[in-house]
């Protein structure tokens, strides 16, 4: 009769209020809901609403000074339903002046004056950009600007700004210096900030460990740079016949339609004189409804360039590029990692079409994720190299597809990006990259501690322990969703939220509703521990007994988040005599689940887990059979 009371309550809860009565919804993100711009079916809802931006920059690199001076023109579109009386731009590159506020120290040598700017103008009014106002407020990577005329809901703002930096002499920070003529620019021009429906403006500050939260904009850049250097770009080149000597444009024109991996500029190219036309040249790109824009160039890296059919339906291609180091020996099979990491991600896992039309791979430090950019340093092995390469790949659909909040939510793309990839990394490294085994591993460790904190916690609270929010617990709890669902299932699901969410910026709830509505299913049972609350995985053997020849495990789930249960005997001599997997068990609460085994005489030992299932105490996942 109890549960009887207890599920119409939950049941009433529900309707009356509007939500899942079962599932935590913070009341700032509940208002949303409530409002009608989000949706408790995982929707977007009938009053969303996103701004964005087109940008026009022009652009110069001096190499010689390591300075990048540009000119930018931006028209700001408010879809919101909220008067704006001022607009919020993040400078990232102040993160490299001194005092600036960051996450960890940077190179002495690192530290400039940060982003100078000696011209800005919004709508024809021309702001004092020296002196510090309400008006001009520079506050550690923000920029305050407040409207003489507030922006209106339906309305545009022009805006019109001058500017220049210097990058980072020992690299930087996802970006910068790799030789004294190469160079990855991320992170690099004034850039409005995000308004939307959960926190109005984002202002916080950049301080080096967060990453992306951008609006979808279009963009018109134009990069200007010496003779001999090549630029690589977020977007499509719209003049190669502008900028390419003859021979370079015509393997370029046929690796836009070749499946085979065309060497553009090999060792010998640059000592011939034949990379670029006479003199400064001004590369063109165009890139459409992008979260971001970055480029990188050089005058002596080597250059591969292929295309791949990414959807069949369609027959679209996409232009993949490696752009690397002649003494980079990794990277000679980047371009075809690269390749075959887009086959797997668009038809294998998630089975989605790989939504950008070029991907570059430029060998600077590190690995760094751009929209159609990717920032990654040499391996030592080829197995390094096909990790880092996949996982970067991952990200052009999580966040830059999908627009996540990555400042606030890194466990949205982090541990989509180390999970998607998995099988792909393991069977092209012959398993020698195994990030699925080294993930679960590693979450064992911390799972439970006081660093085990739930992945609701924004990520800017986060510090030490923001790698196992953003990466591990998160790619582990997607992969024991994948396990409960079974693959079918899954991917259903998450298609669902893809064609839901791409171009938007969904939050965790979105995920959540989205993933139930299209399983029909209510899966708080598994969002709750994992995503929200202070669970571990921690399965027990508890009791076994003989009956009727059979063996009645009893498994216990003494920690609060469920994963499978995995049962496996072994002989006298450590020899596996059966196993047997159950992934459908948890979901009505149970702290005890019973399971049958076979029973023969040489069973000596009843082994709970495996390597591939989170357990945060083995020590009570083994029985002998006495």
């Amino acid at each position: 009769m109890r549960t009887v009371v207890l599920l119409l309550i939950s049941f009433f809860a529900a309707n009356i209020f509007g939500q899942p009565s079962n599932l935590f919804v913070p009341r700032n993100v509940l208002d949303a809901y409530n409002t009608g711009t989000r949706s408790f079916d995982g929707k977007p809802g009938d009053k969303y609403w996103q701004n964005g931006s087109d940008y026009k920059i022009f652009a110069e690199v001096i190499p010689s000074e390591r300075k990048i001076k540009g000119i930018e023109e931006i028209t700001y579109y408010n879809n919101s339903p909220h008067e704006l009386n001022r607009l919020v731009f993040r400078l990232y590159q102040d993160i490299y002046k001194k005092g600036a506020a960051r996450d960890f120290p940077l190179p002495e040598n690192d530290i400039n004056e940060g982003m100078i700017i000696d011209r800005f103008v919004v709508n024809g009014k021309e702001y004092d950009t020296q002196s510090r106002s309400r008006e001009f407020n520079r506050i550690m990577t923000n920029l305050m600007v407040a409207l003489e005329d507030s922006l209106a809901p339906g309305e545009s703002v022009k805006i019109e700004i001058g500017w220049s930096f210097v990058l980072p002499e020992k690299g930087g920070l996802r970006m910068g210096t790799y030789d004294e003529t190469s160079f990855y620019v991320a992170y690099w021009y004034p850039q409005i900030s995000v308004f939307d429906d959960i926190d109005g403006w984002d202002t916080f500050n950049y301080g080096g460990m967060q990453e992306y939260y951008n609006d979808f904009s279009n963009y018109e850049v134009e990069i200007t740079v010496p003779e001999n250097f090549v630029v690589w770009g977020t977007g499509v080149l719209q003049n190669p016949k502008e900028v390419f000597d003859a021979r370079i444009l015509e393997k370029y024109q046929k690796a836009l339609t070749s499946d085979e991996i065309i060497s553009i500029i090999d060792s010998a190219t640059y000592s011939e004189g034949i990379v670029t036309n006479k003199g400064k040249n001004t590369y063109k790109f165009n890139a459409e409804y992008v979260p971001d824009f970055v480029f990188a160039t050089s005058d002596h890296y080597l250059w591969d360039l292929t295309s791949t059919v990414v959807d069949s339906s369609s027959g679209r291609r996409t232009v993949i590029g490696a752009a690397y180091k002649k003494e980079s020996e990794d990277f000679y099979q980047v371009a075809e990692i690269s390749k075959k990491s887009i086959l797997y991600f668009s038809n294998t896992m998630p089975a989605y079409p790989f939504p950008y039309p070029t991907l570059t791979v430029f060998n600077g430090s590190g690995g760094m994720e751009s929209p159609m950019m990717i920032n990654d340093g040499s391996s030592s092995t080829i197995a390094g190299t096909i990790g880092v390469t996949s996982h970067e790949i991952t990200h052009q659909y999580m966040p830059f597809m999908m627009g996540t909040n990555e400042r606030k939510y890194a466990f949205m793309d982090e541990g989509w990006a180390v999970m998607l990839p998995f099988e792909f990394q393991i069977h092209e490294s012959n398993g020698e990259h195994n990030r699925k085994l080294a993930t679960i591993a590693g979450y064992e460790r911390i799972a439970g501690t006081e660093n085990d904190v739930p992945l609701l916690v924004p990520s800017t609270e986060l510090k030490n322990t923001y790698r196992n929010s953003a990466y591990v617990r998160s790619a582990a709890a997607y992969l024991m969703l994948y396990e409960f669902l079974g693959e079918e299932l899954f991917l259903n699901a998450l298609h669902g939220y893809l064609n839901r969410w791409q171009g938007k910026h969904p939050t965790p709830w979105d995920f959540y509703f989205t993933f139930n509505d299209v399983l029909k299913d209510d899966l708080a049972w598994f969002w709750n521990p994992w995503f929200n609350d202070f669970s571990f995985p921690d399965l027990g053997i508890k009791e076994v007994k003989n009956k009727d020849g059979k063996l009645i495990v009893t498994v216990e789930k003494i920690g609060g988040q469920p994963v499978p249960i995995y049962l496996e005997t072994l002989s006298e001599n450590g020899e596996t005599l059966s196993t047997k997997f159950v992934n459908d068990f948890w979901k009505t609460g149970d702290k005890e689940k019973v399971v049958e085994l076979e029973n023969t005489a040489d069973i000596r030992t009843i082994k709970l887990g495996n390597d591939y299932i989170p357990d945060s105490n083995d020590g009570n996942n083994f029985y002998e059979i006495k």
